[in-house]
């Protein structure tokens, strides 16, 4: 998260009133006062990683995993609406009976708006009396893991990290669809994205004076 606090204060306001976290991590990589406080306030009881300069996206989440004590992360970034709560225990079983699941996604088939054609390679699958969908005849590369809001066992990055030797997130989903497995969708995840008009990667860089604040 970070530079874009009233879009975390959407994704906070909606993912807390459909979850409930025992433990929740956070890191700033950008390293700004609002976006802090917006998390602090929210999440008064969250671990709030603040360093001293940047890391790069990859490197901030491996930070923040390797301060995870628990088998499962329900990860998400600070741009996203939760609408319906799901059964994590029961999604966290669904993937445990599946060893091809790299996790589930939570994003809804809708908000991905895809064309006709690459509709008709959507694989619909269920599993667990969840309805799933699978976008990985799309593309040989992408669709083995996302960081789009999902929920998937520590083991996945303890196997194939640290995320920090790939450059891009799609090195990250080839190495994993080498190994065979994939990243599911659930049908009704009740996610959509809502920073598509506000990039942080369009926004200028924080000057050096606001490089000691937060990600």
């Amino acid at each position: 998260m970070g530079r874009r606090p009233e879009l975390l204060r959407q994704t906070l306001s909606s993912l807390l009133s459909q979850f409930d976290f025992e433990h929740i991590i956070a890191i700033n990589d950008f390293r700004d006062d609002a976006t802090n406080e917006v998390f602090k306030t929210m999440c008064p009881q969250g671990e709030l990683i603040s360093l001293d300069q940047q890391l790069g996206h990859h490197a901030a989440v491996d930070h923040m995993y390797q301060r995870v004590n628990t088998q499962w992360i329900f990860h998400t970034e600070d741009d996203w609406q939760f609408s319906r709560p799901i059964d994590l225990n029961r999604l966290h079983e669904t993937i445990s009976m599946n060893p091809w699941m790299t996790g589930i996604c939570l994003r809804s088939e809708a908000d991905f708006e895809l064309c006709e054609a690459d509709q008709r390679r959507v694989v619909y699958e269920q599993h667990n009396e969840f309805p799933l969908y699978r976008l990985d005849a799309m593309h040989k590369q992408w669709h083995g893991y996302t960081f789009n809001p999902h929920l998937a066992p520590v083991s996945v990055w303890k196997r194939f990290g640290p995320f920090s030797s790939f450059k891009k997130e799609r090195h990250i989903s080839r190495a994993i669809r080498k190994s065979g497995l994939v990243m599911p969708y659930l049908v009704d995840g009740g996610c959509k994205h809502i920073g598509r008009d506000s990039s942080v990667s369009n926004k200028p860089p924080l000057s050096s004076f606001w490089s000691r604040l937060f990600r």
